[in-house]
């Protein structure tokens, strides 16, 4: 998961107006194919430590854990009854890649950008992965940089696409049956869905509050919601059973919040979190797991263990737990039976964490 669409998060720290002051490592000058929607070849291989690096999001369906992988690209397949890494999929392609969504027995994998010495450059597509031979069925043109993605019923997804700099913000559908594309327009920093809904917000950065919509994707009808919330710099936007759980970025270096909000917007509560909170995902206890992304080469992580009904949070759970750092820019989590599953990019792991007492192990890529 690139957070929060990572380009203008980039270059809001280099200008010096978010926590995240840390420049992205770079990775040497590549020559990349054609971005007009080409397709891509793919290797099956037996993994190998070093053969994936910098995991991004992840997808749990029928016994395993995938997770896209950034550079150099590459899709593992987890075994969660062993916890080990059992395949791993090479994308021949020099881009990274990012959001993932499982529909129709089929991955659907966001091929992103990559940034070069000689500057960032941009795909334009998404990569169909079908589950059961583990290979790639085809490729799906889409606007450049997409990103963000999910599901949206049985047989459409949304996905995210730009940065609003250099590559327009813009948002399409997919239909995961026919492979049709429609692009919606919608200039949505973030999302989630429920029901059908797609729930997102535009705007929040450095000075520019955020503006929250309910969308119909279906049918393109868009209304705002939470007018009145007052949450201007939020991060992430959750969708939990009624309610829409918020996070928030200050941009002043202070920790996150996370903020319940009611289907009308009414604050039930909010709570201190930890650097850059960017995913609240319940782990079925009445809790929900909150995911600090932390800033980059800063090494700090962090996982905190709130209640969903008053509020009350316990920060750096991991640490506490297994006594060592979760590690650099924590990407995503997902949460399987009693494991959860949290990809830390920079610092190039996979942490299997037991929800009971959150003890980790550990896959080292």
């Amino acid at each position: 998961m690139k957070h929060m669409r990572a380009l203008a998060v980039v270059v809001a720290a280099l200008l010096g107006l978010t926590a995240c002051n840390k420049e992205i490592p770079k990775p040497e000058p590549v020559t990349p194919p054609s971005t007009e929607g080409r397709t891509v070849a793919a290797q099956q291989l037996d993994y190998s430590a070093g053969a994936a690096r910098k995991p991004r999001s992840m997808v749990c369906h029928d016994g395993k854990v995938y997770v896209s992988c950034g550079y150099p690209p590459a899709i593992l397949r987890i075994d969660t009854a062993s916890g080990q890494i059992d395949r791993m999929l090479k994308i021949e392609s020099d881009y990274d890649l990012e959001g993932m969504v499982e529909s129709q027995g089929k991955l659907f994998v966001a091929s992103s950008f990559i940034q070069t010495t000689s500057g960032i450059l941009y795909d334009n597509i998404v990569i169909v992965v079908d589950i059961n031979s583990f290979s790639i069925e085809r490729t799906i043109a889409v606007p450049k940089d997409p990103d963000r993605m999910k599901a949206v019923d049985d047989s459409h997804i949304m996905v995210l696409c730009g940065n609003g700099l250099d590559a327009p913000l813009t948002s399409v559908l997919i239909n995961t049956s026919t492979y049709e594309v429609q692009e919606l327009g919608h200039e949505y920093m973030a999302l989630d869905t429920r029901d059908g809904a797609v729930y997102a917000y535009s705007g929040g950065g450095y000075a520019q509050p955020a503006t929250y919509y309910r969308l119909a994707p279906l049918t393109n009808s868009e209304e705002q919601i939470l007018a009145s919330c007052g949450i201007e710099h939020p991060y992430s936007i959750n969708c939990i059973g009624e309610d829409i759980y918020l996070t928030t970025n200050e941009y002043d270096g202070s920790k996150g919040d996370v903020i319940r909000l009611g289907a009308d917007g009414t604050r039930q509560w909010s709570c201190e979190a930890g650097m850059l909170p960017s995913k609240v995902v319940p782990v079925g206890d009445g809790t929900a797991y909150v995911l600090n992304q932390g800033n980059w080469g800063e090494n700090e992580a962090s996982l905190s263990r709130v209640a969903l009904a008053d509020g009350s949070i316990t920060n750096n759970i991991f640490s506490a737990a297994n006594g060592r750092a979760l590690g650099d820019v924590a990407q995503d989590l997902a949460v399987y039976g009693s494991k959860a599953y949290i990809t830390v990019s920079f610092s190039n792991t996979v942490e299997i964490i037991n929800t009971k007492d959150n003890t980790a192990t550990q896959i080292a890529l």
